[in-house]
């Protein structure tokens, strides 16, 4: 089951369902759990899906849930924060893993080469509605374009969904019922990427690098990024200089940066260098430093 089709795949239903396994702590019959969290009153989608179901695939699908003989249950590595937007972020590593084998069998698949290709959009280049989504992706791909993962409009209200919650994208403004503008951002992603193991400092730009590259391998440099990005027709602007992160990457750590949560900087022994785009120059790293890391 893709999670940009059914549509009704929605991270704060998965947030439901994982949370209550998750402080229940045993296992819940199967009918006891959706009678609970979807009770017969509530209105089913006319095609016969409903969110529940739906949601509870997606969370087996990404082996955050245990589901067999009629019984379901949190499984051990499942963490889960009250808050909705920390879960959203938190799927980033569960819907990332597996990906270095390829996208043939991953129920992801499609989320993940719409976000590989969402990663080298411009985070300066201001907010995208369907509309502009429909332009970049007729230059990038050509007249093929409809049969890639977003190329309509009702996987692209799905991916928006997913986009933000995940932390790759923030919306344009007030994120109401029917709002699909979003801009590409990714600061957040990487933010929970960094946050998922301890770090000693300082840390050299290259292994940290290398690090995020492995984690979210849709992004600049990354496993799915190597593979698919060089079978589309990206404009070398969104690339701003040459040798470097691309912009979308840099604009990450220069964001988190200015948030306190690493600092970036450039010792004069240091042996490894990281060129960053810095809107039109560049900057240059050679060792991170991750905040509350082990001295």
């Amino acid at each position: 089951m893709p999670l940009l089709n059914p549509p009704n795949i929605l991270p704060n239903g998965m947030h439901l369902i994982a949370r209550y396994l998750t402080e229940c702590a045993e296992p819940v019959e199967l009918h006891r759990l959706k009678s609970l969290l979807q009770p017969p009153t509530l209105k089913i989608r006319a095609d016969g899906t409903n969110t529940f179901d739906a949601c509870l695939k997606a969370l087996q699908d990404l082996r955050l849930v245990v589901r067999a003989d009629g019984i379901v249950a949190a499984a051990p590595q499942l963490v889960v924060p009250s808050d909705v937007r920390a879960f959203g972020e938190a799927l980033v590593l569960a819907i990332c893993d597996g990906a270095a084998d390829g996208l043939d069998d991953l129920p992801q698949r499609d989320l993940l080469s719409a976000l590989t290709w969402w990663c080298s959009q411009d985070p300066y280049g201001g907010s995208l509605s369907w509309q502009e989504v429909q332009r970049l992706l007729s230059h990038d791909m050509g007249e093929f374009f409809t049969s890639f993962a977003i190329g309509n409009s009702n996987p692209w209200l799905a991916f928006v969904r997913w986009a933000t919650a995940l932390g790759f994208a923030e919306y344009a403004g007030p994120p109401g019922r029917a709002s699909s503008t979003i801009v590409p951002d990714m600061t957040r992603a990487v933010r929970t990427v960094i946050r998922s193991r301890e770090w000693s400092v300082p840390v050299p730009a290259s292994e940290f690098v290398s690090f995020l590259r492995d984690s979210l391998p849709v992004m600049d440099g990354g496993r799915l990024a190597t593979r698919l990005r060089p079978g589309w027709d990206l404009p070398p602007g969104r690339r701003a200089v040459d040798n470097a992160l691309d912009v979308a990457l840099s604009h990450a750590l220069l964001c988190n940066e200015e948030s306190g949560a690493i600092t970036m900087g450039n010792p004069s022994d240091a042996p490894d260098k990281i060129l960053l785009s810095d809107g039109p120059n560049v900057r240059i790293i050679s060792v991170v430093m991750v905040q509350g890391a082990k001295r």
